[in-house]
């Protein structure tokens, strides 16, 4: 199959939907499929390491789609090169998802009438949103049009906890479902703060206003303040942007350097390290639409702590793999509760540790395969509506991904 992801940003930029991507079209590329991606993003141009064909010339839109037999365009608040080529596939009857990465919830109005104008509820589009958080807005947004939740992915495997060692007639289960119960995972023990070491709290995320690390250094205070003083606590918070300054600025005024660091951007290796000495995963964003960095931190057995409302939620129940706060005063309690609570952190890490998300590669590409045949369906003029427990139906698909979802995708995407 010849497919092609059209997305507005693309390395060098670093954030969800360019990750997501550049992931995507390599485990696509060796699954045999010709893949390319289009952007506006200035870059290296060509084939990656991964065999990809990145293309960074905006007028070859509308031959790279003629060309494609999918084009999957992925979608953020302002994407005017994902939806004008999609728009331009569909009148051709080319098979199109459209896959939503943000969250439209205080705008969808405004989206509903560009749909109306731009006639996106009458174009044989697939839509797609990374979570349910994500949907329902998009599905406000296009009155009611079917809309497929189409996940990002890690690599469980890589982000599996190292210090997991499981019990005798124990081993790593896969894909744990929201709801069941922590008690009922095997009997992993993952490094326990609290023992020989601190509680560590750990958020990786971009230094911007959109992720809200300054909320979290004052939820981080607010914590702290109310904790006895013999809990021994430290916290770090990893990531580049522009309000990294702030941060650290914020951390040294209020006398928190003893505890609370923030050393910039680390590379996958390094933050998988932290991992294995870290308990906690603090997730402040209000506008998340998914959340990989807290993924990988789930997969890598530690306790998250996030923000109710967001697609955190859709691998994060409350009170099995974390705790999901409604506020950011809620946000500093839980976090302090995860630090005093041995019982409830342990359990918590012990079932995250066992249990790996279903969210690995080998899940979520038989979910895009599906949506490239529900997309091919609407391009034939088969207008009947696409529910997501339909996805059942591809699950055959599974079987040629696993091993291919295994291999560590090299290097950036170019």
């Amino acid at each position: 199959m010849k497919i092609l992801h059209v997305t507005d940003t693309y390395a060098p930029t670093v954030g969800g939907i360019e990750v997501l991507v550049h992931g995507l079209a390599a485990r696509q590329a060796a699954a045999g499929h010709q893949v390319t991606v289009l952007t506006r993003t200035a870059g290296l141009t060509g084939r990656d390491t991964n065999g990809v064909r990145v293309v960074r010339d905006v007028h070859a839109r509308r031959t790279l789609a003629s060309e494609s037999d999918t084009v999957h365009s992925h979608v953020s608040a302002i994407s005017p090169l994902a939806l004008r080529t999609a728009e331009f596939a569909a009148t051709q009857e080319i098979p199109v998802v459209a896959t939503v990465h943000s969250m439209w919830t205080g705008t969808w109005p405004l989206y509903r009438a560009t749909a109306t104008v731009r006639g996106w509820t009458d174009l044989p589009i697939q839509w797609a949103a990374v979570s349910e958080a994500a949907s329902d807005p998009l599905r406000r947004a296009l009155a009611g049009r079917s809309v497929l939740v189409l996940p990002n992915a890690v690599d469980t495997a890589l982000w599996a906890p190292a210090s997991a060692h499981p019990a005798a007639d124990g081993t790593r289960t896969a894909h744990g479902s929201p709801g069941l119960a922590a008690e009922t995972a095997p009997a992993l023990v993952p490094r326990e703060g609290g023992k020989g070491g601190p509680v560590t709290i750990v958020s990786v995320m971009r230094m911007t206003g959109r992720k809200r690390p300054l909320p979290l250094v004052s939820a981080l205070r607010r914590m702290r303040a109310g904790l006895p003083a013999d809990v021994d606590v430290r916290a770090v918070l990893v990531g580049d942007g522009h309000q990294l300054g702030e941060v650290r600025r914020r951390i040294s005024r209020w006398g928190m350097q003893d505890w609370v660091e923030a050393p910039g951007a680390l590379e996958h290796h390094e933050i998988r390290a932290l991992y294995e000495r870290a308990d906690v995963f603090a997730a402040p964003a209000t506008l998340e639409s998914f959340g990989i960095a807290a993924l990988e931190a789930r997969a890598a057995g530690l306790a998250v702590v996030a923000r109710a409302g967001t697609g955190v939620a859709d691998f994060v129940s409350d009170g099995v793999e974390g705790l999901l706060a409604g506020s950011d005063a809620q946000m500093a309690t839980q976090l302090g509760q995860l630090c005093t609570d041995h019982a409830l952190r342990t359990r918590i890490k012990r079932y995250n540790a066992a249990v790996a998300p279903a969210y690995d590669w080998s899940d979520v590409l038989w979910r895009t395969a599906y949506a490239y045949e529900a997309a091919a369906q609407l391009a034939a003029g088969a207008h009947h509506t696409v529910v997501q427990g339909a996805l059942d139906l591809a699950r055959s698909r599974r079987d040629r991904y696993p091993a291919i979802a295994a291999r560590e995708i090299e290097g950036d995407p170019a």
